[in-house]
Formats: structure tokens, C-alpha cells, sequence
């Protein structure tokens, strides 16, 4: 067992409702639950990985260690693990990825002390055969440039120049016997007219043993970073330095900061004003009392940023804190991949899209299936006005966590973006009746769409619903009372006005857009675009592709 795995095999383990002790008992509701030892095997390789994905074989080898076994044992014992844990289609802690294996699929946190020093590993990337030279020499030389980011992650690249000329049999064993890697990658190109078929095997270089064998079939037009983002995927999944990389499990000193750390996570992620107050509290508390530990510094950030874009805190405030916040924790540990990709999200809010490029790069590397990441990125390509490409991103999120509410919303904007506004409404009522008819965002966000439309009955009954609950507050106030112009047309113009006057716009500037647009006319609302610009008020580029604000760019020589 490497170090690492002995440092996280002494740790408890906090999930949902569950405890899993050092000792290998299982807690529900601080009752003890009886769990069989095979079962109890698969639930901590699950936990160790940290949410990433476990290949089937690779928990048959880690369980099933005196010889071979059938795959539907562990099938078995996956199912018998889902009941113990009382899984159900709304509580899901186990995700099968079908035909590849399992991933853990919720928040956890462990308490432990510090770990020890974590090993390196040293990964031999050979040229790769081919009836082009010089395709594969190219080939090689980006595979190593691009596995090399793994350096903060414990994976050295052996150089180049070292395995270049690796081209037989003879050459490769004298690298191996001389260099010793740990790994090595191998490979081949097969062309046929305008496809291409790369066969990859990744071998521990300790009996020579195959780890992963890989046929990737590739259109001609597939871009060379796909490519290699692929191959690291592969190599992330196999190399265990680069594996349960921080992001998806929080570590703490203390079964309190831990269970203080999941419920604010929980809060976080309901997205509602009431709850992101509560996680505002829980975090801020967190990182009062702890200076060291870094999730809380991460999840506080993404609070700031959370509140902002709902118009429930002072925006300009909100990016500088939460800038504060991720530096502090990049200072913490440099390659976190969550701080590295907030620390993107917010260079991306503020414009500086080639920095946010670099961070996302690094972040992605470090954890390129990571839920927070995905959801980041999202951001970012939205703000860079490539839609298409922020959807894909948000599928991601959401075919890994359903539940993410916050990338559920950004989907459906999104979607409203495009023009297309039925497919939009159409998602806003699945995911209102997948969360919960009592949303308020959800509510507020569907109505707002519905009054577009002009199903102006359906948004004033979903208006009055977000009234009623209290949470007519900052962005859900707007978009009530944008539904009220809709509804009542002139006659709801002195209560706009009103709300105006005696609104702190520093919550919500560009949310008030809408509205000057409807009560004022083109030019008005064309004025304080304007002024906003001139002030470089960076949340403005969130409202620049909204359908309703076109009329203020027909035509017209203003940046959008």
C-alpha cells in the first residue's frame, strides 16, 4: 500500500448522514451499521479516490486479493453497498459510468492529521509507431510538453530527448533498465483514407504489466488539445500520484470543521437567498477559526460570487473579496485545482480571459473530471460568448452531479441566450419538478421566461408564489417586477420606479437593465449601459447576450 493510501486508511470519513471510521465502522445517524468486509473494501476505494473514477478491474484487484473473480461479484456487491446506504433516485452516492466502472458522487469530507510526504513518479512516453514520421514525432513532443503539467501532482516526464530514439525493442529496455520509470506510455497511429485509429497501452514498468489498453478513433478534424486532454484523462485514471487529486474531498482536523464544512456545502449548493446566507455564516466561521485548511476558504469564495450573481450583496465587493479569499488558498497550495479554477472564473468576471485560460489549463490538468471545474469553465466560455461550448460544459457538471441547482440555472439562462426559448422553459420546468416546486430561483427564473413569452398568467401565479415565501429579494425582485410590467403594462410603472429609487443598485446594477429598457425606452436604458461600461463594472458582461437587451445594440455602435 503506498503512502498515501495509509494516510487516507486511517482517516474518517464524513458523507452525507455517515460516519466511516479509522476502524472500518460505519455510523448512520451515529448509529453503527453492519456492513460486510467486501463491501466495506469497495465503499473506501471509493472514498480514497476522492470522486474520481475507479475502473472495474482495478477494484476487483484492490478487494478480491486471492485471485480471480467475476464481475458480477462486485456487481453484487455494489448493489448490496447502495442499499446499506440507503440509496434511492434522489440520493445517490455511488454513479456507475457504464462500461468503465464506479465513482463516488457526493460531498465528503475526513478528518486526519498531517500526511506524509507523497511519492513521485516517473512516466516514459515513447515514440509513437507510425507510416509518418513526423506526425509522430510531433506527436511525442506534445504528449511529453503536456503531461509535464502534472509536475505539481507528483508525475515526473522523463524529457524528450531521452525517449525519442526509443524505436525497438533493444533501445526501449536499455532506457527502462537505465532511466528505471515507472511508467511508460506506448502507442500506434493506423491511417485508413481520412480516419485515424490511435492504439495507446500505458505499462507498469514492474513486470511489464499492462495497465490500460486504449483503442481512440479520430475524426480528421479533432483538435490536437482533444487529443491530448484525452491521453491525460487516461493517465490520470492510472498513475496513483495523480489520483483522489484535492478538490472533490475536503480534509480537516476535526470531526466539527468537517460536519460545519458539509452542511454549509449543502447550503451552498441548495442556491436559494435563505441558504447561501446560511453558508455565508458557516464559512465565514470556518475560516475565522482555521487559517490553514482550504475548502472553506474555496466554498466562501464561491458563496461571494453566488450571492452576487442573485443581487443578494454588493457585486464589486463580492469579486474583490472572493479574489482575496482564492489567492489565499492558492497561497495555502498552489496546484489546488477548486482555488486554481475560481481564481480562472474571476480573472474571466474582470476580463482577463488569456489568464483564466492558463488557470482553467493547469486546473483541468490536475482534475480533469472534477464537478466545481466543469461548472467554472462554464462561466468562463459563457462570458467569452462561446454558448455552445459553455452547454457542454454544464452537460458535464450535471451528468456527474444532477443536483448541481447552480449549473441547472446557468444551463437554462443559457439555453434563453440562444433564442431558444421553448427548449429554456422546457428545462426550467423539469428542473422545478426535479428540485422541488417551492425554488424560489427556479420559480423566479421560469417566470421571468413564461412573461417573455407571454404566458403572462403562469409567470404572475410563479411571482406571487417567490412573493409569498419571502424571498423577493435583490435579482428575484427584479424579475417580479419585470413579470408585473408585463402583466399590468402602464399601470405598473410607478411601483418600477419606486423600487428604483429606494433600491441599493450596488446589488443589482445590471439587473436593473430590463427594467429601465421597459418603463424608460432604448435611449435610457443605452445611457446607463453606457455608464456602467465607462466604469468597467465587470458584472455587466454576464447581461450582454440577454434576448431582451438587444434592442439596445440594433443598430447601433456600442461594445457588447
Amino acid at each position: 500500500m503506498s503512502q498515501k493510501q495509509d494516510h487516507l486508511a486511517s482517516q474518517q470519513f464524513i458523507f452525507g448522514d455517515f460516519v466511516l471510521q479509522a476502524d472500518g465502522v460505519l455510523l448512520h445517524r451515529n448509529l453503527q451499521v453492519d456492513i460486510p468486509p467486501k463491501e466495506l473494501a469497495v465503499l473506501t476505494a471509493l472514498l480514497q479516490a476522492s470522486g474520481a473514477l475507479i475502473s472495474k478491474n482495478e477494484l476487483l484487484e484492490k478487494v478480491w486479493l486471492d485471485g480471480d473473480v467475476a464481475q458480477e461479484s462486485l456487481c453484487r456487491c455494489i448493489y448490496a453497498l447502495r442499499r446499506i446506504l440507503c440509496e434511492n433516485k434522489t440520493n445517490r452516492y455511488i454513479e456507475t459510468v457504464y462500461g468503465k466502472g464506479y465513482r463516488f458522487c457526493r460531498h465528503v469530507a475526513f478528518v486526519s492529521a498531517p500526511p506524509q510526504q507523497a511519492r513521485r513518479y516517473t512516466l516514459a512516453i515513447l515514440p509513437f509507431r507510425s507510416d509518418a514520421p513526423l506526425e509522430a514525432e510531433v506527436l511525442h513532443t506534445e504528449l511529453v510538453q503536456h503531461l509535464s503539467g502534472y509536475a505539481p501532482s507528483h508525475l515526473s516526464v522523463l524529457p524528450a530527448s531521452l525517449t525519442r530514439d526509443c524505436q525497438d525493442m533493444d533501445k526501449i529496455m536499455s532506457m527502462v533498465d537505465r532511466l528505471a520509470p515507472d511508467y511508460y506510455l506506448a502507442g500506434q497511429i493506423h491511417r485508413h483514407d481520412e480516419s485515424c485509429r490511435l492504439n495507446l497501452e500505458l505499462v507498469r514498468t514492474e513486470g511489464h504489466r499492462v495497465l490500460l489498453h486504449d483503442n481512440v478513433q479520430l475524426p480528421p478534424d479533432l483538435p490536437a488539445a482533444a487529443l491530448r486532454a484525452h491521453l491525460g484523462r487516461l493517465v490520470v485514471q492510472c498513475v496513483p500520484a495523480l489520483q483522489g487529486t484535492p478538490g472533490e474531498v475536503a480534509e480537516f482536523r476535526s470531526m466539527e470543521a468537517a460536519i460545519a464544512y458539509l452542511n454549509g456545502r449543502n447550503d451552498l449548493q441548495q442556491y436559494t437567498p435563505a441558504s447561501l446566507k446560511r453558508a455565508l455564516a458557516l464559512f465565514c466561521q470556518q475560516v475565522s477559526a482555521s487559517s490553514r485548511e482550504i475548502q472553506p476558504y474555496c466554498c466562501l469564495a464561491e458563496c461571494y460570487l453566488s450571492m452576487a450573481q442573485l443581487g443578494l450583496f454588493d457585486q464589486e465587493q463580492a469579486i474583490e473579496r472572493a479574489w482575496q479569499l482564492v489567492s489565499k488558498a492558492v497561497e495555502l497550495k498552489a496546484d489546488h485545482p477548486q482555488a486554481l479554477s475560481l481564481l480562472a472564473r474571476i480573472s474571466s468576471l474582470r476580463g482577463q480571459s488569456v489568464i483564466a485560460e492558463t488557470l482553467f489549463r493547469q486546473a483541468r490538468l490536475l482534475a480533469p473530471d472534477s464537478i466545481d471545474i466543469y461548472y467554472h469553465y462554464a462561466w468562463h466560455l459563457f462570458l467569452c460568448g462561446k454558448l455552445e461550448e459553455a452547454q457542454h460544459e454544464l452537460d458535464c457538471c450535471l451528468g456527474r452531479d444532477p443536483s448541481r441547482i447552480a449549473a441547472s440555472i446557468l444551463k437554462v439562462w443559457i439555453s434563453y441566450c440562444q433564442h431558444d426559448l421553448e427548449e429554456a422553459i422546457a428545462l426550467g420546468m423539469r428542473q422545478l419538478n426535479q428540485h422541488g416546486q417551492d425554488h424560489p430561483v427556479l420559480q423566479s427564473n421560469l417566470g421571468l421566461l413564461l412573461a417573455v413569452k407571454g404566458d403572462l398568467a403562469a409567470a404572475a401565479e410563479l411571482a406571487r408564489r417567490v412573493r409569498d415565501s419571502g424571498n423577493e429579494v435583490g435579482m428575484l425582485a427584479a424579475h417580479n417586477l419585470y413579470i408585473r410590467s408585463r402583466v399590468e403594462g402602464p399601470s405598473a410603472i410607478p411601483a418600477i420606479r419606486s423600487y428604483l429609487r429606494g433600491i441599493d443598485s450596488r446589488h443589482v446594477r445590471t439587473s436593473l437593465l430590463p427594467l429601465v429598457l421597459e418603463i424608460d425606452g432604448v435611449e435610457a436604458a443605452q445611457l446607463y449601459w453606457q455608464t456602467l461600461e465607462k466604469e468597467d463594472y465587470v458584472w455587466l458582461r454576464v447581461w450582454r447576450f440577454d434576448p431582451r437587451l438587444q434592442p439596445l445594440f440594433s443598430g447601433r455602435n456600442m461594445a457588447v
